[in-house]
């Protein structure tokens, strides 16, 4: 084996299907494309097995539901000693403790964790999992970096590698139009019904905003524990005929390219998926100022960040937009743009590549 071809196993342990494990696909698939070779360990269920399974990713099951598990441990230290893994590189919380264990008394020369979400850690022990176990901490944005640091991580121990989205992926998708209600501008958000998604801040700005555009369609794309709840609030708000609840859509980036406008006003968020495939597709993103949104939006240029929980601004942000397409348009180009200098997959793959490169550098890894 060449000296530069690393054995990598990827661990994720979500059942759904959201941005961490569409970041990681275009990760191992990258990988692997530049002749290394890559596993993963996640939900025999999971889309991200089924997806990784059909780009000729050898997947193990692995589930965990929770984080301090004896039985995932001993799955995941036998996987390590039989595997021969130069890298286990895991990309979501619940498997950070287990698998670090794991990893350190089987022999595993390098353990890397993702970090994608902003939350503050937990407990003030928190910290000595990445601490004691990891050789890097890979984060999506500053934003989360700080976060940890402030949380007791060693600040040598962090990488803030940023997600890159595939352009020609983006472009080849076809535009879907059909969700729209006439001639009007249509508006969409991307991500899981959960409370830190902020939806039911965005629905009170629709009530506001509706009146003055009477046209304009505002589409949820996503599932989760709150949808009951949301079209509940969508009725007793009166704005039934401005909003389309879809579910889940595997084609959400070709409903992206049919809109006109991105919006998300999440309360906390790490570095969003969903609005780097909206600035992609040249659409101006209204999004909040919380974690990492800032690192890909800026403000009166590729778009309009507000405070979160701030229905007035949200709505005036919707309607400036809303109302002027030229201003859209410039908004859209001048995101795109961003992308394509700041945020291309090429960089994220070349960055990660280097990294578990260097941290290698003193091992053999024949």
């Amino acid at each position: 084996m060449s000296k530069t071809a690393l054995r990598i196993l990827y661990i994720d342990t979500e059942v759904m299907w959201r941005g961490g494990q569409e970041q990681l696909l275009t990760l191992m698939a990258g990988i692997k494309q530049r002749q290394h070779q890559v596993w993963l360990a996640a939900p025999h269920n999971s889309p991200l097995s089924k997806i990784a399974e059909e780009k000729g990713i050898k997947t193990f099951p692995f589930r965990q539901k929770s984080e301090f598990s004896p039985f995932a441990f001993f799955k995941l230290w036998n996987l390590f000693r039989k595997g021969n893994f130069h890298i286990v590189h895991i990309n979501t919380p619940r498997a950070i403790f287990s698998g670090g264990a794991a990893g350190k008394l089987s022999g595993v020369p390098l353990l890397i964790c993702s970090r994608r979400v902003n939350f503050p850690l937990r407990s003030s022990l928190s910290h000595l999992k990445y601490n004691l176990f990891y050789d890097q901490v890979v984060t999506v944005s500053v934003s989360i970096q700080q976060t940890l640091i402030e949380g007791g991580v060693r600040p040598e121990l962090i990488r803030v590698v940023y997600e890159g989205v595939d352009l020609d992926w983006i472009d080849s998708h076809q535009t879907i139009e059909a969700l729209r209600a006439g001639n009007g501008p249509q508006v969409i958000t991307v991500a899981h019904l959960s409370p830190e998604k902020g939806h039911h801040i965005l629905l009170e700005a629709i009530a506001e905003v509706s009146p003055n555009f009477p046209q304009a369609v505002f589409v949820f794309v996503g599932k989760g524990a709150l949808m009951t709840q949301l079209q509940e609030k969508t009725r007793k708000l009166n704005i039934e005929d401005h909003v389309i609840f879809t579910g889940f859509r595997h084609d959400s980036e070709a409903l992206i390219k049919g809109s006109d406008i991105f919006c998300l006003p999440s309360l906390s968020e790490g570095l969003s998926s969903a609005i780097l495939a909206a600035m992609a597709s040249s659409l101006p993103v209204i999004a909040t100022q919380v974690g990492g949104i800032p690192e890909l939006v800026i403000d009166g240029e590729t778009g309009i960040l507000v405070p979160s929980e701030n229905v007035s601004l949200l709505a005036t942000a919707l309607a400036k937009v809303l109302d002027s397409k030229i201003l859209r348009q410039h908004m859209g180009q001048k995101g795109r743009q961003r992308i394509e200098d700041k945020f291309p997959l090429k960089k994220k793959l070349d960055q990660t590549e280097q990294l578990y490169l260097a941290l290698l550098a003193s091992d053999s890894i024949e």
